[in-house]
């Protein structure tokens, strides 16, 4: 069997004369599996954090939650913690963390 090879820049892609096989390698300054990963990473976080995000439920409190006219010591907002909307926002914050130090991660190494 005759094989063909082009070469653009870094990548140099091989085909098998029949369509059986085709294969591309990249070489050279290419990108590295660890960078594959982490972006691969990177956007399966970016789509949980947006699914997170739209699960929470809206605040409509405005300018008046900046004032002390807000109650903040009542039972729902001494548990919040522990309800679902609690837990929403802690992954909320975790997820957020991780998206942006691997986002860094990834333009270090590349």
């Amino acid at each position: 069997m005759d094989t063909v090879t082009n070469t653009a820049g870094d990548v140099a892609n091989t085909v098998t004369e029949g369509g059986s096989t085709a294969a591309s390698i990249v070489t050279g300054s290419g990108v590295s599996t660890i960078v594959l990963v982490l972006a691969v990473v990177l956007m399966i976080i970016s789509v949980v954090l947006c699914i997170i995000i739209l699960l929470q439920s809206k605040r409509s409190a405005g300018l008046g939650a900046v004032s002390a006219a807000s109650s903040a010591d009542t039972y729902w907002s001494r548990n919040k913690g522990n309800s679902m909307e609690g837990a929403l926002e802690r992954y909320t914050k975790i997820g957020g963390a991780l998206f942006m130090i691997i986002a860094f991660a990834i333009n270090l190494l590349s």
